[in-house]
């Protein structure tokens, strides 16, 4: 049976109207959508991060650092394994180095970590004002890896591994 939408009883109406709206719900595309907006956000603070830590080098006279991609790699799993015990450290630091020496032919490596700042600018600042993240981002490298990453309550928590070729 065919009803003109004019004549079609209200209920029913509502019924299709209410199932098309809600029909479309995907759970999956949600989480994936979150997904990729997280890993912008993360890449644009680490791009910011890096500007930062540039800028500043170029302020007090030193060459900007690069991306080094395994450092970048080592950063990153390392943040990770601090979101998994859900404390900031320096575990495992000298495999980390050994593997900069022996892959990336490094002669000086070095690591700030932090969690619990919003912003590129917040982080940085912390580090500037702490003498031993300072020289870091002072010392003598010529290369760097930066991850930032939030945990599930959206703290983030932050690797910066520096290296000189």
């Amino acid at each position: 049976m065919k009803y003109p939408l004019s004549k079609m009883p209200k209920a029913v109406f509502f019924l299709l109207l209410f199932s098309l709206f809600f029909a479309c719900s995907d759970d999956d595309s949600m989480v994936t959508e979150t997904a990729e907006e997280n890993v912008i956000e993360e890449t644009t603070i680490e791009d910011a991060i890096l500007q930062l830590v540039n800028s500043h080098r170029a302020s007090i006279g030193k060459s900007a650092l690069s991306v080094n991609s395994l450092a970048k790699e080592l950063a990153k799993d390392h943040t990770l394994y601090m979101i998994d015990q859900g404390a900031i450290s320096h575990d495992g630091f000298g495999e980390r180095a050994d593997q900069l020496f022996a892959q990336e032919n490094a002669s000086n490596v070095g690591e700030n970590v932090a969690a619990g700042y919003p912003t590129a600018q917040s982080v940085m600042n912390a580090w500037l004002n702490s003498s031993g993240h300072r020289q870091n981002i002072e010392g003598n490298f010529t290369h760097i890896g930066i991850s930032a990453i939030k945990n599930g309550s959206g703290t983030y928590y932050y690797t910066q591994l520096f290296l000189r070729k």
